[in-house]
């Protein structure tokens, strides 16, 4: 290896923006890893209290409502209202940076029918405060589970159906810099 391609590496390293594929941000906390493992095998699984029955969302170590800690990840539904939404056009994570350069990053916050209120990125520019979503959790591409709503009458029944939507997101492949290192 020549002292060129040396301090390419070095600069590889300590500065993201020359890096020829830049990713989500990766590190979460024990609870975000649990969200994401318990994410894997089903459409959206959510903490729920044993004691009682609180569905809340993000992850905590102990119940929202009654304050117990035995919290485990159950399946819900994927239906809720779409209460708001938000254009991101500034990032300073290197992966959204470059991906803002086409076109803004829709964020929202919907109100599940199971009761929390969760924020997901948009699928669909087209959806409006007040309608009716599907939220679905999918591996972005740091393998961390993120959510993702769509329009109620999208099919987002089978895993394939949710991959392509993700896919069309671009969500699952890093964000690429013509001449990076």
């Amino acid at each position: 290896m020549n002292l060129r391609e040396k301090m390419q590496r070095r600069l590889k390293l300590s500065r993201p923006s020359l890096r020829a594929r830049a990713r989500p941000p990766k590190q979460r906390s024990p609870l975000g890893a649990q969200f994401t493992a318990a994410n894997l095998p089903t459409a959206l699984a959510l903490q729920c209290c044993d004691a009682c029955g609180h569905v809340q969302y993000p992850p905590t170590e102990l119940c929202g409502q009654c304050l117990d800690d035995s919290l485990v990840y159950r399946q819900v539904g994927t239906e809720g209202t779409l209460l708001a939404t938000t254009a991101l056009n500034h990032s300073l994570w290197e992966y959204y940076k470059r991906r803002l350069t086409q076109n803004p990053w829709l964020i929202g916050s919907i109100a599940l029918d199971a009761g929390p209120v969760v924020l997901a990125h948009i699928g669909e520019n087209t959806l409006k405060s007040g309608e009716r979503v599907n939220v679905f959790s999918h591996t972005d591409a740091s393998q961390q589970a993120v959510l993702v709503a769509v329009a109620a009458s999208t099919d987002m029944s089978t895993p394939m159906a949710r991959r392509n939507i993700v896919a069309g997101m671009a969500l699952d492949v890093p964000a690429h810099k013509e001449g990076g290192l």
